[in-house]
């Protein structure tokens, strides 16, 4: 199971396509995996969960490529395989879609200072009492079918971990799960992994309940590990997070290494999706067997967002500044991992105003995809058209979301 990970608007920028955010503490960075890339930062000495990050294979490669610049020209490629490039000439502005004589049935937590449940047609539901406001900011994530948000200060570092709250009900005020560095959801939809620090230099990885109880007594860890997302196959952990980072699932019991990559963008069910030079690359994690697959557009690095039974993956092919401009466009593809095949969703691409605030996408327990621009609207795989809430969302700074249930 994978959920979907938010950031902060005002550090947006700072990370792959702007969702997610991450604070540095004496060259610590934390980001919550919506995307799950961060800046630089030295790597660590030590096994996976503490280690060092290697780039010789990517040196190796570069070098290969390198090497083929002198001499004769090459041969002439053989025919493309992959999908037809999308460069549109004009965008249309804002998403397009349908309003619906019934709603959309759509019910989301969003990270404004409340927090808010949102009903899309309805409008604000209700604001949980007993979250932290002023100077601080909210993220979520959901986990199951609940969600879990993380306090932190908003516009500022820290030399402290974050408040991490569990969700209660738009009555009662959250659970706090304790203080840590970086939580992620736990496969079983009822526990999350969080680093906890132990003293100044020392953080372990931990699972918890969502009622706050511990299992076991963790692995030792660098207070730099960013966990991303717990899975069936293991957990997605971000090593060192920073721009010497590297990726890898591991045994969370055992804290062994099962596979690494420079970067991972997502794992659900059996399969893994890698980054690679010009292509992607598909991991069956039942074999360890990969597949080239062609990007469907030539664009930046994109936001992967599985699907709760993993059988699709919502990938963002989203540009903050298209053609250089202060523009912001999103573009949102499906990718069916068992038959290797991409679906273009209904109205893409389009400009935005709500990449870095007041946007994200997750998905619902029917299947739905849905995406916050403006107002909330969801798309079912095939349908023709987003169909679209009735209910403005708010316009204060906040990012991302969680589905409910």
């Amino acid at each position: 199971m994978l959920a979907l990970v938010v950031g902060h608007p005002e550090i947006a920028l700072a990370q792959r396509l702007g969702f997610g955010h991450r604070f540095r503490r004496r060259g610590l960075f934390l980001a919550h995996a919506h995307d799950g890339r961060t800046g630089f930062h030295q790597g660590d000495r030590g096994k996976t969960l503490n280690g060092p990050v290697f780039r010789g294979a990517a040196l190796g490669a570069v070098l290969i490529l390198l090497s083929g610049c002198t001499g004769d020209p090459p041969p002439p490629p053989p025919p493309s395989t992959s999908v037809p490039v999308t460069t549109p000439t004009a965008l249309p502005e804002g998403l397009q879609g349908v309003p619906t004589t019934g709603g959309i049935g759509i019910t989301a937590l969003l990270p404004t200072t409340g927090p808010t449940l949102f009903d899309a047609d309805g409008g604000p539901v209700a604001t949980p009492p007993g979250y932290p406001g002023n100077d601080l900011g909210l993220s979520v994530v959901r986990v199951g079918k609940s969600a879990v948000l993380t306090a932190y200060p908003a516009g500022a570092t820290s030399d402290d971990p974050f408040e991490i709250l569990v969700y209660t009900g738009p009555s009662s005020p959250p659970r706090s799960l304790g203080r840590a560095w970086s939580v992620a959801p736990a496969a079983d939809g009822a526990s999350v992994w969080v680093i906890r620090q132990d003293a100044p230099d020392t953080c372990r990885l931990q699972r918890v309940s969502l009622s706050g109880g511990e299992f076991g007594h963790g692995q030792s860890a660098s207070c730099r590990t960013q966990v991303r997302v717990g899975t069936t196959r293991g957990l997605l952990i971000t090593i060192n997070a920073g721009a010497e980072s590297t990726d890898a699932l591991i045994d969370p019991e055992s804290g062994r290494t099962l596979q690494q990559a420079p970067r991972v963008f997502g794992v659900a069910g059996d399969r893994m999706l890698l980054d690679g030079l010009t292509e992607l690359t598909l991991v069956d994690l039942r074999n360890g067997s990969r597949k080239q697959l062609s990007r469907p557009v030539i664009a930046r690095t994109p936001t992967v967002v599985p699907s709760r039974d993993g059988s699709v993956w919502a990938v963002d092919f989203a540009n903050p500044a298209y053609r250089g401009t202060s523009t912001q466009t999103r573009d949102l593809w499906l990718l069916y991992p068992d038959t290797l095949t991409w679906e273009h969703a209904a109205a893409m691409p389009f400009i935005t105003e709500h990449l870095k605030r007041g946007g994200g996408f997750d998905w619902s327990e029917d299947g739905d995809l849905v995406l916050a621009d403006g107002v909330l609207a969801a798309w079912h795989p095939g349908e023709p058209q987003w169909r679209l809430g009735k209910a403005a969302l708010p316009t204060s700074p906040w990012s991302g979301f969680a589905v409910l249930p």
